[in-house]
């Protein structure tokens, strides 16, 4: 299995990649409950969802913080919901908390895999193998069950959600057509895109506006009520939120990991100004980053992080706007 440090940069991509998702979980919510439960829990509106659709959320505290960082998938029988694996031991028990008032259940999903698919091939290797017009919408759900998600720019990705003996059919297939990658590929393409998951390190820290949620569609501010949602409406309506998420580029003996220190050069002294969300490390030891900062913070700035040696980054543009 091949990974990032094997690349000097994503132009070297394969034309078909295999990801393992490995360090990801697959929840499953099922229960006639299940829409409303989390229609108070979660940022998005579920309500607006059909099977086959998908979103990304937050799931939040009372007072308004992350706690996890998930891409919300809607079938016919259950929710389902992805996220990083190291969030979910101290996530889930609060999301479970809530769950005794309504008929729902909350568990790891186990008739269902996920796993991803890149390169500038991979739209094709779909169009053949699975279904011709998934590769033309942002998500599709089959009729063997099949969710296909196309990720956000800038690479050709997919994410894809599959019943375990379509899962292993199509696998057993890839093993002799494509690359196959741990996840820190994934990891890298998501830094690409600016899409933040929160990790174990940095959960119950952050509103979600922070973490660009609301550039995202991961936030409805129509939809009633939500755990944590007077906070979350306070941060727009009345320009509370002073941070946001930035892509950040350079160089480092070390990949930085979540929740690390991120420091600006002023003058000549580094001042403490943001916290790492994710980050990775390619061949060539250049890294690239997501970390909250300040929103003010000056496309020129010069960073480093604390505990990495020798790391000095610069902003790099992100793949979309957010909103004023």
């Amino acid at each position: 299995m091949r990974t990032l440090s094997q690349l000097e940069d994503i132009s070297q991509l394969p034309d078909l990649v295999l990801c393992s998702l490995n360090s990801w979980d697959l929840i499953s919510i099922t229960g006639e409950d299940r829409i409303s439960f989390l229609q108070g829990q979660l940022t998005c509106d579920l309500a607006a969802l059909t099977p086959g659709q998908q979103t990304l959320a937050a799931h939040c505290n009372p007072q308004g913080k992350v706690w996890s960082i998930t891409r919300v998938i809607m079938l016919e029988d259950r929710v389902l919901l992805t996220q990083p694996s190291s969030v979910s031991e101290t996530q889930l028990p609060e999301l479970k908390k809530y769950a005794a008032f309504s008929k729902v259940e909350i568990k790891k999903e186990t008739e269902y895999q996920i796993f991803g698919l890149a390169g500038r091939k991979s739209a094709e290797y779909i169009a053949a193998e699975v279904d011709t017009a998934a590769t033309h919408e942002t998500s599709r759900l089959l009729e063997s069950g099949t969710v296909l998600i196309k990720q956000p720019s800038p690479s050709l990705r997919y994410m894809a959600i599959m019943k375990n003996d379509v899962a292993d059919a199509l696998l057993s297939d890839l093993q002799n057509k494509a690359e196959i990658f741990d996840d820190s590929l994934w990891n890298a393409m998501n830094i690409a895109a600016g899409v933040g998951f929160v990790e174990a390190q940095t959960t119950g820290q952050f509103i979600p506006q922070m973490l660009n949620l609301q550039a995202l569609d991961g936030i409805s501010f129509t939809k009633g009520c939500y755990i944590g949602q007077e906070t979350i409406a306070r941060a727009k309506y009345r320009g509370a939120n002073k941070r946001a998420m930035f892509i950040l580029t350079g160089n480092a003996n070390n990949a930085p990991t979540p929740g690390q220190t991120v420091e600006v050069l002023l003058g000549e002294n580094w001042k403490r100004v943001g916290i790492v969300i994710s980050a990775c490390q390619y061949g060539d030891q250049h890294i690239e980053m997501l970390a909250v900062l300040p929103k003010d913070t000056s496309s020129s700035a010069t960073f480093r992080i604390k505990e990495v040696e020798d790391s000095i980054l610069y902003c790099a543009p992100l793949p979309y706007q957010i909103p004023s």
